[in-house]
């Protein structure tokens, strides 16, 4: 081997990788196909970090899919254990010690969207609460709610981005919204009431809240806070629903529903997207997600997620992907629209073998 090669090998193993121009740099992110990958890239140097802190949260959205995120509690109701998985690195699992040491564990915490945990504060109660990002640790405390209706629902937050985030608020009586970093919330007593259990979703810049009874009520946060019912046809066909969902699915509302079968024990899901091109709003029904595929949590208070092209990460379209009621075996299943799902069986997604597991799963797209 020549004195020239030996150095231009040396000069290879010498490379400053955080001087990697752009144009490369961009090469190697447009390859990543998993959050795995997107750490570990964030991971390398600053400048490479830089890459992803500058993305917008509709880059990681439509890159990525989402991770579920297991949280376990205690009888106490105190969270004991978080774990992360990756639907693209199936083999990817990792524990988020954060939120069992951290004091925002303390109460049961609600667990959110965008995987935030909220607990009341003490000796405020329900009116003030701390929101916890288990992945950093980060801490946001909320000012004192300004009506004491302790009756509280539960929080939504509006962004996926967490710094640019709000929280909104649904009690009995009144609905409450706080920007993160403002002084206080602001208030709206609606004329008619959500009766509980809302889902509450982001379509377009409209915000959308579902109650328990299936009504569909339009949100307005400026030029200020403002709830409407909004009168939907297109379904009316008296069945029960024993889980209800809502999915922005790229730009577009979607209805899922579980509803029983024929069967004894069976189960399907039925989907059914808002038309709002005529003058009476209607639910439309669809047979199939074409190229789209939806995440559903078993806990319904929580939205669901819409992921494009799934087959960019290994993932499958036209189906959804539902995490079961922590499962170890088998912490998501997959399933197509009108396709029978047997809840007796043990790999059901509604199979509930083991009452006492005390966990929550959700779909998350993490905020670093």
């Amino acid at each position: 081997m020549t004195t020239a090669s030996t150095a231009n090998r040396h000069r290879l193993h010498q490379r400053n990788w955080s001087e990697l121009p752009d144009g490369p740099l961009h090469t190697i992110f447009t390859c990543l196909c998993s959050f795995v990958d997107f750490i570990s890239f964030s991971s390398v140097c600053r400048s490479w970090r830089a890459v992803t802190s500058s993305l917008s949260p509709s880059d990681i959205t439509s890159r990525f899919p989402p991770l579920l995120l297991i949280a376990s509690y205690t009888r106490e109701g105190r969270a004991s254990g978080c774990r992360v998985l990756d639907p693209a690195s199936p083999s990817f699992s990792c524990s988020l010690d954060r939120i069992s040491n951290n004091r925002a564990s303390a109460n049961f915490p609600i667990l959110t969207n965008h995987g935030r945990f909220l607990r009341p504060v003490r000796p405020a109660g329900n009116h003030q609460h701390v929101i916890l990002n288990p992945f950093t640790g980060e801490e946001i405390y909320s000012p004192i709610i300004p009506k004491g209706d302790t009756s509280i629902n539960r929080f939504h937050p509006t962004h996926l981005s967490f710094i640019d985030s709000a929280l909104l608020l649904i009690t009995n009586y009144d609905v409450f919204h706080w920007r993160v970093g403002s002084p206080s919330w602001s208030c709206h007593s609606p004329k008619i009431h959500p009766t509980g259990g809302e889902i509450v979703v982001i379509v377009k810049d409209k915000m959308y809240a579902m109650d328990s009874a299936e009504r569909l009520f339009e949100l307005e946060l400026s030029p200020q806070l403002h709830l409407r019912h909004l009168a939907v046809d297109g379904i009316g066909d008296g069945r029960f629903s024993f889980k209800i969902f809502l999915v922005d699915c790229g730009g577009e509302l979607l209805f899922l529903r579980l509803v029983p079968t024929e069967r004894i024990m069976g189960m399907q899901l039925e989907a059914f997207r808002l038309d709002l091109s005529i003058n009476q709003a209607t639910w439309v029904k669809i047979e199939n997600l074409g190229n789209w595929a939806i995440f559903l949590g078993y806990w319904t208070e929580l939205p669901g997620l819409a992921v494009e092209n799934p087959e960019r990460w290994g993932g499958r379209s036209n189906c959804v992907y539902f995490a079961t009621n922590g499962n170890v075996d088998w912490p998501w299943v997959m399933i197509k629209l009108g396709e029978e799902i047997d809840t007796s069986d043990p790999e059901s997604p509604l199979f509930n073998g083991n009452p006492r597991q005390r966990v929550k799963t959700s779909w998350v797209y993490p905020g670093f």
